[in-house]
């Protein structure tokens, strides 16, 4: 009987251990992508053929108006439709579900495959951002006062 319990103690610890090593991994994955792609608007304005055909993430105001649909370096290029200053996007149903409409109109950071080709059809876009595979809300803004 002792024996039986033992064994039944192993697989459970053994089943436990392969578990977080499984969220273990995904978290790495998450800080690689992270530490890997994350790249700052300017830096792919300046220097779109770096990054063409690269998976990318940036971080920006994001739009998700039928007519300015994109990704800007800040509200302001958002609000006096300076294309330039941005990235088109197309948004899978999915990760518009998902996020829900609390990301329009907000600092968000957004990850897919760079394309500097396409140009958008209202307007000189600076390029697409194509196969998007993340979108995440920045929150609220952050206090930097010493008050």
């Amino acid at each position: 009987m002792k024996k039986h319990l033992i064994i039944v103690l192993l697989i459970f610890t053994q089943i436990s251990c392969a578990q977080n090593s499984e969220k273990s991994n995904e978290n790495k994955t998450d800080i690689e992508y992270t530490r890997n792609y994350t790249i700052s608007l300017i830096n792919l304005i300046s220097t779109p053929e770096k990054y063409h055909g690269k998976k990318v993430q940036i971080i920006g105001y994001i739009s998700l108006d039928f007519e300015k649909n994109g990704i800007y370096l800040n509200k302001d290029d958002y609000e006096y439709a300076i294309y330039s200053n941005g990235f088109s996007f197309s948004l899978p149903e999915g990760l518009l579900k998902k996020s829900g409409n609390k990301i329009d109109k907000s600092y968000v950071l957004l990850a897919g495959t760079f394309n500097m080709n396409p140009k958008g059809k209202l307007g000189p876009w600076s390029g697409k951002l194509e196969n998007i595979t993340r979108i995440i809300s920045m929150g609220n803004k952050t206090n930097h006062s010493n008050d």
